[in-house]
């Protein structure tokens, strides 16, 4: 059985208070379905809201909750009980105060206790943010309950009835008191009764929409809207089932919002809760009304009778709320119009006037479905209901007053009808009818119940019985027996369209007096309203007739509140029908509205045309062609009507007219000025011209003769509707073209062709309109090329009746820069809606021609671009500014959005050549006809005036306050965009080649603007303004923010990041807007808690301010200095929630990313805090120190040490920014890490994460998602395995190995994936860069290559910005491609790619950490030994196979030798004997020889640092080989061989070969090749390098066996003359010395010591005269001088040599070659009589510490190791000498020629034996020469040591000293 899902809604209490769990508000939750954004986001509400209780409350949301019982009163007492909720011990919580807390609030608001218990906690977790609002007022000293650091995890919410309440009505000081903290819960319950509706409304909202939309259409807005939501609308209508449940619910809060509210007794106090009791509850019943309304306006059946009755009942008890006033002053002119419109649409929405319209329709509906019309009282009632409210004149009530007299007048025809047909039957028949259905019941069903069913159950009708009949005769006669003077329904029309004006009533209504909000739901919503009163528009037209308030209603109800702007900015596909689609689908509206119009038409031109721009907004009925429906009746017509010129009688009376208005013209009727018409080029063409198309045109200029016509008005002048066909937009054309001729101005005329302004402003809206819509209705396969032939044949068309040389584009610019040179009074706005129309015509045409634009606006004295004073400017002046409405100034920065648009998305195409300019799908003028500079001049004139405007509009009046925010925001998001756009990308380093070269001078303009200029400071603190007045109205009591008022903080926080950002792409100084932004830190604080959609831009911003501090020149800002300890003790407890329960993956990342900052940039007191849940100052006065290991759970890092706990479920952004953090504050704090250890699950969460991690094969090319979880889950890894490397280290430190043991097991995937090559796919990218700049000429992929204006993050925008890409690219048909595989999807993958590589980068470095301190607590360890073997030659093998561009792969490929390096060089200290330690030789060799084994290129390059590094590995492997334990030793043992040395057998033979094979190429060769560089190129070669080969060849020599292939060894080095430049190399060191230094001296001996070493090569060495070469360098006559180099003489070298150089090769040759060389090594040897002398001496014996004399050492009396070895040395050759000497002739040689070696040997022996003698003294004489030696001076003696020696280079001096005697003979051999 499944286990019982936990209730999210009210989940234990201990896991609320611990901080496991945060609470879902209702005010959250709607706040969250409203921006539902991420997977994780979803996931939580979809959790929430299908909670068993919560849908069971949702079901029940317009009811209080329910009054308390026994039953709630014991559950309360056991959730609050100890046995599950443990007190806590450092004062967290107080649960006697939650549980007083919660028994008040039950018996205050009479709800039950689980309820109020609910309320209590979700105040106690939201409480942080409180004080956080706050702590910028008022002073506290500390939390509630004197907890420092409360984990009051509480989701980030203030109430905004409570955020104004604390400011007014809480006193200083009291904020800690019983009474606020119970205020603070009556302002929580009154929010959560309210959100709860209006979550319920926007649930049903969203189930509605599927339901008139069809079925088949869920998926159009599934990425929008889930299909939980809608699935959770439809179970709360199914769910509905309490009859009349609306009409109680509104009664109760109207009987509440009476009586008022006695919560508290104080007076001061009671005052600001009646304010807020008296808000609540209006807001309430608007919220039900609201909620009432979006129910029925989508059933389609008539509502039962006995909620109509209840509700219309309601409405004459409080007269429709027309006189509604709040009880409070202080709520006056709040919400009541919206209370009254709700009324009235509530009312019309209840009479279903469609529906009651079709009722008893014959041989239509049954009577069973008629609803209320069933019952015969209750629409008596309504009747009776309706007269009242008429003969009161009631507004709110004039349009249901109007819908049921129209539905009684349709009642009354059908009962007519009926009874005259049934009277005409009974006189056929002469008895009525038997066959009947019985008289039909009333309707006893609920308002909701079985929604789904009404919904969908279409309209059933009855049969026409007698029966029937006289049902609805009885039901006529009800309605109408209610006493009135003169008939009842005429009445009410009356009352309503003459008393009510109920048409202005409709009007109003239609035009948004009530909206939501401006959000998506609003507009939804409004949308519903207008259909509403759509159906009750079009039931009026059959009473009324065509007369201009009908018209202006219709236009209202079709546009709403619309313009050109917000059918810019909304989305072309809409979920709800609109009422314009309604009104072109409708005949009769079409009929008896539009044609009427049309025919009157010019006669009357405003109606028309404001007729066809509000059809024109709709996309729905468009052509193939794009055009709007529309077009139609645009294009051609077939009548007009005119006024006859007072002096025109070309007509006649048709003779056949029986009412004598018949008239037909006798000549042309010109339809212009006749002087006009005939002095028209065009028109002496068209008239000398033939055919039908010549015709059509001069259709357009006169009516000819013959043409008949109606006379309209008999009066003089004659108004007549002729019939003649025409087309309606070109003569549009033609007036405009007229009116534009007109001097000085248009005006008021009687002339047809003369215009007023208003007429002029219509016509270019609706020509803007057709455009648009054309544009954005093209289909999206072809849309440019679609939309360009659209558009193209619209103005041709308006074009037609204009001179050649003349189109309407050329004519309304006319017009515009006309109107543009007028001087307008401060009080006249006509001619500003001209100007504003043209902005929009220009903003249209830009989309389709630019080339038409941009040169009107570089000429235009809209801007001034050619040195002349702005026109633009200058009516802002004159006339927007004192109007205080900036319609034209939002217009124009619509404008320069678009501008800026086009520059950017234009810009590859305008660089490409004109041949490929075809293959972009636009137009044929994109790259033709528009300047680059005429462009910089535009946008740059357009900037400079828009930055006037954003730092003086501070201080401008504003009439529609909404219109400030908005140009706030819009200007805001244009500086963003130009900033991201031109410093996003790197591109090309001269700016007039950037993509973005036209924006450039623009953006340098914002730049100085908010950075270096001298007025930046008014700017930036109106930036803070516009900061602060989002918080404020974020939490201000008013539900009904403006978007664009919240959403300019937004966008000002996203533009301060952005120039912050700046400085560190081109180093901009912005110092002063961090010095601004950090004064008001506070304030960014208070703004995350004000709202969820500022958290993420607040995150942001105080990131890159953190940043920015740390690489600014001394010590950073600090960023709880200017917070104040106490305000950033309340965030941090905010923060700690990590934007839960919402859980936005975006806001936890951000969260996490500025922690990560904080902790790691200097921000030590900050990080404290974060690290350890208390104030600095708290821990300085407690002396805490990093030993302490106190609990730190309470602390963020805490926090993330508990959701890392569950990594594995964790997802995998939000788990990743964690680790990161975690891992920067492990390595920024060390101590950290014991607060980790100390965690249950931390470490072995983490480390089973690594064990169980299984890796994705080919990511790079799989595009099913898989790729991105590769490159998060390799990140993962990487900050694991850093974050365990350290962990390690910590325990080490500890003396504890145990977990590095115990870890090692778990590190397969690691050691396996860290080091194998990143999967860079070279394919994809190479095809990539070619096709690209095949496809785009003149721009390189580089060019989007992103730069850190944003902050680097994996995924598809890692390494090319996909964003911007976009922008420019988006118009190619292959940035798309079919089937959405275009260069995007290219794109995206080729970033995915480079994610991987990055991830797997970052995985090799981390695994270097760790590999390397487990080799510090596990080098003994076998198995570690194994894999560490496996590891080093896993990094050798990768580094010879790789994909990766060069700059990468030579970067990684020497990490990875360095850590092949450092682990083979611990293995070979452990002297480990494991097989594969010994196999690294041949992968070693492999790298050597893939690298290149030629040493003098090698090292000749910038790869010189990698071959050394590989070098260095090979002698260390060559070392593992030199134990006298062999290779086959090893074998016969049994030790098992790795896979590799399977393949490789390590035998003896192919080990030597190996090593040959080495000691010719690198060894023999290289020697040659170092010596020849150093002589050519000095700086290239280091005497490492010869060192380096010096050790390679010792460890080869040593390896056993080689021995017996010394033919090989001698053929290798003579073949490389090793000698000869050995002995060169030497003769040149004393010019290479610096300071005196003859280094490569010492590495000439060295080298030629270890040849010396093998017998055989010595004897070579001996043959081919090696001392005779040595003799004659410069550097060995040095060591002749009389007096000789000791080791205190400089430089030092030259000692060196001699001892541990010359003698020991002097002794390898005599050694090796025997007697046939003792004479000239004799001879050689006393060559240095000076070097012996001083030698003789070296131990002569003082009794007393003589001063130091280094320029005397023979007479120092100090000993060193040297010395004694150079003794030892000297009596072995000495001793050798004499055995050959002695021997004579029987070894071979001639006594006489072996010289007596002139080194005093008894005077030595004596000397040592004084020295022994005397160890007081000799311990006060030995000196240490070297590291080592120094540190054996420190060192204690060996355990087993018999000596007295006090340290161990006292004791080595003591043991070789003995030894010496030895060898002198002292001792016995």
């Amino acid at each position: 059985m499944a286990p019982v899902r936990e209730s999210t809604y009210f989940p234990p209490l201990d896991k609320c208070l611990d901080g496991r769990h945060q609470l879902f508000s209702w005010r959250t939750t709607y706040f969250g379905l409203q921006e539902l954004e991420g997977a994780d986001t979803e996931k939580a509400l979809e959790r929430h809201l299908t909670d068993s209780r919560t849908l069971e409350l949702l079901r029940s949301s317009l009811l209080l909750p329910p009054l308390p019982t026994a039953q709630t009163k014991s559950t309360f007492e056991t959730k609050t009980s100890a046995i599950n909720v443990v007190p806590s011990a450092q004062g967290r919580f107080d649960i006697k105060q939650i549980q007083d807390d919660t028994l008040w609030l039950s018996a205050k608001a009479t709800i039950d206790e689980v309820t109020a218990l609910r309320i209590v906690i979700l105040e106690w977790q939201s409480r942080p943010a409180f004080l956080l609002q706050k702590s910028d007022r008022q002073s506290f000293g500390g939390s509630f309950n004197g907890s420092s650091f409360q984990p009051a995890l509480s989701a980030v919410r203030l109430t905004p009835e409570f955020g104004q309440l604390s400011d007014d009505a809480v006193p200083a000081g009291s904020i800690n008191s019983d009474e606020t903290r119970r205020k603070r819960l009556f302002s929580i319950y009154l929010e959560e009764r309210l959100y709860k509706i209006n979550t319920c409304g926007y649930l049903l909202r969203n189930a509605h929409k599927r339901q008139e939309n069809g079925e088949n259409n869920i998926g159009q807005r599934s990425s929008v809207i889930p299909h939980w939501v809608e699935e959770i609308g439809y179970d709360i209508l199914d769910n509905w089932d309490v009859p009349g449940v609306v009409i109680n619910v509104l009664r109760s809060r109207i009987r509440d919002l009476e009586e008022g509210c006695r919560w508290f007794g104080s007076d001061e106090m009671q005052e600001s809760i009646m304010v807020e009791w008296c808000r609540s509850q209006i807001l309430e019943m608007v919220a039900i009304l609201d909620v009432t309304l979006n129910v029925l306006a989508v059933q389609d059946q008539l509502p039962p009778y006995d909620f109509v009755r209840s509700w219309f009942k309601l409405m004459n008890d409080y007269g429709f709320f027309e006189e509604f006033q709040p009880p409070l002053r202080d709520l006056y002119n709040t919400h009541e119009l919206d209370l009254q419109s709700l009324c009235s649409l509530v009312s019309l929405a209840v009479l279903k006037v469609p529906v009651a319209l079709e009722a008893f329709k014959p041989k239509g509906r049954e009577t069973d479905d008629a609803g209320y019309l069933q019952n015969v009282d209750t629409c008596g009632e309504i009747t009776e209901i309706m007269i009242n409210a008429a003969s009161e004149r009631l507004q709110v009530a004039s349009p249901a007053v109007l819908a049921w007299s129209l539905i009684l007048q349709r009642l009354r025809e059908r009962s007519i009808a009926a009874r005259d047909e049934r009277e005409d039957r009974l006189s056929m028949h002469g008895a009525p009818g038997t066959v009947g259905s019985p008289e039909a019941e009333t309707l006893e069903q609920p308002l909701f119940k079985n929604s789904r069913s009404l919904l969908r159950r279409g309209s059933s009708t009855g049969s026409d019985t007698p029966q029937q009949q006289s049902f609805l005769e009885q039901l006529v006669d009800a309605a109408m027996s209610v006493p009135v003077d003169g008939d009842a329904i005429a009445y009410l029309a009356r009352a309503a369209v003459d008393g009510s004006h109920v048409l202005n009533i409709i009007a109003t209504l239609s035009t948004g007096c009530y909206a939501p909000s401006n959000s998506d739901q609003g507009v939804q919503s409004n949308l519903r309203i207008r259909r509403i009163l759509m159906d009750l528009v079009g039931a009026v037209l059959g009473l009324i007739d065509y007369q201009p308030d009908l018209v202006a209603t219709t236009l209202a109800v079709l546009s709403g509140n619309e313009d050109y702007w917000g059918l810019l900015h909304h989305p072309i596909e809409s979920r709800e029908i609109k009422p314009a689609a309604m009104f072109m689908e409708d005949d009769i509206f079409m009929t008896k509205i539009f044609a009427v119009a049309l025919s009157r038409f010019p006669f009357e031109v405003l109606p028309f045309l404001r007729l066809c721009r509000a059809l024109a907004g709709s996309h729905a009925g468009q052509d193939g062609d794009g055009l709007p429906a529309i077009w139609s009746k645009l294009a051609t017509t077939d009548c007009l009507t005119c006024v006859l010129p007072a002096s025109f009688t070309d007509y006649q009376l048709l003779p056949d007219d029986e009412e004598s208005s018949i008239i037909s013209l006798t000549a042309d009727l010109d339809m212009f000025d006749h002087e006009h018409t005939t002095r028209s080029m065009s028109y002496k063409r068209l008239k000398q011209s033939g055919g039908s198309a010549s015709a059509h045109l001069l259709n357009l200029r006169q009516i000819p003769q013959g043409t008949t016509g109606r006379v309209l008005s008999e009066t003089k002048p004659l108004v007549v509707l002729w019939r003649h066909d025409y087309c309606p937009l070109a003569y549009l054309g033609m007036l405009l073209h007229s009116a534009s001729s007109i001097e000085p101005s248009f005006g008021n005329s009687p002339q047809n062709h003369i215009l007023s302004s208003e007429a002029t402003a219509e016509i270019i809206d609706l020509l803007s309109i057709i455009l648009l819509t054309s544009i954005r209705g093209a289909s999206a396969s072809e849309a440019s090329l679609s939309a360009f032939a659209a558009t193209q044949k619209i103005l041709d068309t308006a074009s037609e009746g204009l001179d050649l040389g003349q189109d309407i584009v050329s004519v309304i610019f006319d017009i515009f820069e006309k109107e543009l040179g007028r001087q307008p009074k401060t009080t006249e706005e006509a001619p500003l809606i001209i100007l504003l129309r043209c902005t929009q015509f220009a903003e249209a045409l830009l989309h389709v021609m630019p080339d038409r634009v941009w040169p009107f606006l570089g000429r235009s004295s809209l801007l001034g671009v050619n040195d002349s004073d702005s026109q633009l400017g200058a009516v802002l002046a004159s006339t927007e500014m004192v109007l205080g409405k900036y319609d034209l100034l939002l217009g124009c920065i619509h404008l320069f959005e678009s501008l800026a648009d086009d520059a950017i998305s234009h810009a590859v195409i305008r660089k490409s050549p004109t041949k490929s300019v075809a293959r972009f799908a636009a137009s044929r003028s994109y790259s033709t006809g528009v300047s680059q500079v005429v462009m910089k001049k535009v946008l740059l004139s357009f900037q400079r005036i828009l930055l006037d405007v954003y730092q003086s509009i501070s201080t401008w009046n504003f009439a529609v306050i909404e219109q400030r925010h908005e140009i706030n925001t819009r200007l805001s998001i244009s500086f963003n965009r130009l900033l991201t756009c031109c410093f996003g990308v790197e591109g090309e380093s001269d700016t007039n080649q950037k993509l973005t070269a036209s924006l450039m001078p623009a953006v340098e303009q914002i730049v100085k603007v908010f950075v270096s200029s001298a007025g930046a400071e008014n700017t930036l603190t109106y930036m803070i303004k516009m900061i602060q007045e989002g918080v404020t109205e974020a939490l201000s009591s008013e539900p009904r923010s403006t978007l664009y008022g919240i959403q300019q903080t937004v966008e000002a926080l996203r533009l301060a990041t952005t120039l912050l950002r700046l400085n560190t792409i081109v180093g901009l100084n912005c110092s002063a807007l961090e010095e601004k932004i950090l004064r008001h830190v506070s304030l960014l604080a208070r703004c995350y808690t004000g709202h969820p959609i500022f958290r993420q831009p607040v995150m942001e911003l105080l990131t890159v301010l953190v940043l920015n501090a740390d690489v600014a020149d001394g010590q950073p800002a600090s960023l709880l200095g200017h917070m104040g300890e106490d305000a950033a003790s309340q965030f941090l407890q905010v923060l700690a929630t990590v934007d839960e329960p919402l859980c936005h993956r975006d806001v936890s990342v951000s969260i996490w990313k500025l922690l990560s900052a904080v902790v790691s940039k200097r921000q030590q007191w900050f990080a404290i805090f974060v690290l350890t849940g208390e104030a600095p100052r708290k821990l300085i006065k407690r002396k805490i120190t990093e030993s302490d290991n106190r609990d730190r759970s309470d602390s963020i890092f805490g926090v993330a040490l508990d959701r890392l706990s569950n990594i594995g479920r964790s997802n995998a952004q939000r788990a990743l920014a964690i680790l990161e953090f975690v891992a920067l504050a492990a390595d920024s704090w060390p101590w950290t890490l014991a607060i980790a250890e100390q965690h249950p699950r931390f470490v072995t969460s983490i480390t089973e994460y690594i064990s169980q991690v299984e890796t994705v094969t080919n990511t790079t090319q799989n595009r099913s998602g898989q790729a991105g979880m590769e490159y998060y889950k390799l990140q993962m890894t990487s900050y694991i395995t850093e974050i365990l490397a350290m962990y390690t280290h910590h325990t080490r430190q500890a003396s504890n190995t145990s977990y590095a043991k115990e870890l090692l097991p778990n590190l397969t995937y690691v050691t396996t994936a860290a080091v194998l090559p990143p999967e860079y796919n070279a394919s994809l990218h190479s095809n990539l860069r070619q096709n690209f700049e095949v496809r785009f000429e003149n721009c390189k992929l580089t060019a989007f290559k992103r730069t850190t204006l944003k902050l680097p993050s994996l995924g598809e925008s890692f390494y090319y910005d996909l964003d911007i890409a976009n922008q420019i690219l988006h118009l190619d048909s292959s940035w798309t491609g079919r089937d959405q595989e275009g260069f995007a999807a290219e794109l995206a993958r080729a970033n995915a790619n480079f994610s991987v590589v990055e991830a797997r980068i970052s995985l090799f470095h981390s695994w270097k950490l760790l590999a390397v301190e487990l080799s510090k607590s596990l080098g003994t360890d076998s198995d570690y030994q194994k894999t560490m073997a496996e590891v080093t030659m896993d990094c050798l093998r990768a580094n010879t196979k790789t994909t990766l561009p060069q700059a990468i792969f030579e970067r990684l490929a020497q990490s990875r030798a360095d850590l092949a390096f450092t682990l083979l060089q611990s293995l070979i200290e452990e002297q480990s004997t494991r097989a594969e330690v010994k196999s690294v030789l041949f992968t070693a060799w492999d790298a050597l020889r893939a690298h290149g084994t030629d040493l003098a290129i090698a090292l000749d390059g910038d790869q010189a640092p990698y071959c050394r590094t590989l070098l260095k590995i090979l002698c260390l492997s060559l070392q593992a080989h030199t134990s006298s334990r062999t290779v086959a030793s090893s074998v016969e043992r049994g030790v098992t061989e790795p896979e590799y040395t399977q393949k490789r057998p390590m035998d003896a033979n192919l080990s030597l070969t190996t090593v040959l094979e080495i000691l010719k190429l690198v060894v023999a060769n290289g020697f040659r090749s170092l010596t020849t560089l150093l002589h050519d190129s000095p700086g290239r070669i280091f005497p490492d390098d010869f060192a380096l080969l010096a050790a390679i060849l010792r460890n080869s020599l040593r390896i056993p066996g080689l021995e017996r292939h010394t033919t090989a060894l001698l053929s290798t080095f003579a073949d490389a003359q090793t000698s000869r430049y050995a002995s060169t190399l030497l003769s040149w060191s004393d010019q290479l010395a610096t300071n005196r230094d003859p280094i490569y001296g010492e590495m000439s001996i060295n080298f030629l010591l270890e040849m010396s070493s093998m017998p055989a090569l010595a004897e070579a060495l001996a043959v081919e005269g090696i001392l005779n070469h040595m003799s004659d360098t410069n550097l060995i006559k040095h060591l002749r001088i009389r007096r000789g180099m000791g080791p205190f003489d400089q430089p030092v070298r030259l000692y060196n040599i001699w001892v541990r150089g010359i003698l020991p090769l002097l002794l390898n040759l005599l050694h090796a070659v025997g007697a046939s060389v003792a004479a000239e090594i004799s001879a050689a040897l006393n060559q240095f009589l000076g070097q012996l002398e001083r030698a003789s001496a070296t131990f002569t014996y003082y009794g007393k510490v003589p001063a130091t004399n280094e320029s005397d050492p023979s007479s120092a009396g100090y000993i060193s190791l040297c010395m004694i070895s150079e003794a030892q040395t000297l009596a072995v050759i000495s001793r050798i000498l004499d055995t050959y000497r002695d021997a004579g002739p029987s070894a071979g040689v001639v006594s006489s020629e072996i010289m007596e070696i002139m080194w005093d040997r008894s005077r030595v022996k004596e000397d040592v034996q004084t020295w022994l003698q005397t160890r007081s003294v000799l311990r006060e004489r030995i000196v240490p020469k070297g590291e080592r030696e120094e540190a054996w001076a420190k060192m204690r003696p060996g355990e087993n040591s018999s000596s007295r020696s006090v340290n161990k280079l006292e004791e080595k001096v003591v043991e070789d000293l003995e030894q010496l005697m030895t060898l002198l003979g002292g001792k016995d051999d």
